[in-house]
């Protein structure tokens, strides 16, 4: 296993690899009291300027959050343009984020579907949620239930609790899907679990005894 000297000393003699897993180890290694945010950022530069991939997307968050760098939405998004354009899935969600929300970039909800579908395909189970919300409103795209359907059962399966308490409405709704009772009540449940109040705020309505005449 490589120390932690061997891939300061890699880094420094201008390994773009070396220099974006320095970063990681200074960011997200657990053995140390506190992240060196500055130190991570300053790593993840030199890589990003090599063309590093992986760099582009963690510079980027830098920029987001204000980690390590002064907040610049316009500059975070840049970088997770160039991740995207990588293959970075968590980078084209996040480009889709700030599209839909118009921070760093002009707000367009079809540019937001493109890259919410390009993260989906890339296995991103927070896009495939928001993916499948973008169907189901008509944001972006053409409404489309039964493909909303599709992307919140596949988000669902993969955790994401807002799609677990959406599917289990379109169930209840017959949004997309035959209506099912059971179906809708089971996803309601998982959410309802994982803390999502608004789930347990149907559940409870259908626990509710009808009143009579």
């Amino acid at each position: 296993m490589e120390t932690t000297k061997t891939l300061r000393r890699r880094a420094r003699e201008g390994d773009p690899d070396a220099q974006f897993r320095l970063g990681y180890c200074l960011a997200f290694n657990r053995a140390r009291a506190r992240p060196n945010w500055k130190s991570a950022a300053d790593w993840w530069d030199r890589a990003a300027r090599s063309g590093h991939g992986r760099a582009y997307f963690y510079l980027g968050t830098c920029f987001d959050f204000g980690r390590g760098r002064a907040r610049d939405a316009k500059l975070a998004a840049y970088l997770y343009r160039l991740a995207a354009a990588a293959g970075n899935e968590a980078a084209q969600y996040n480009l889709g984020l700030m599209y839909r929300d118009g921070v760093g970039v002009r707000r367009s909800a079809r540019a937001a579907f493109r890259w919410f579908q390009k993260a989906a395909r890339s296995g991103d189970m927070d896009a495939a949620s928001d993916l499948g919300y973008c169907y189901h409103e008509g944001t972006g795209t053409n409404k489309d239930l039964p493909a909303a359907v599709r992307y919140y059962r596949l988000a669902a399966r993969g955790g994401v609790l807002r799609a677990q308490f959406n599917l289990g409405l379109c169930y209840l709704d017959g949004d997309g899907v035959r209506f099912s009772r059971s179906l809708g009540l089971e996803w309601l449940r998982k959410a309802a679990r994982r803390g999502h109040k608004r789930a347990s705020n149907v559940i409870r309505r259908f626990r509710r005894p009808k009143q009579g005449g």
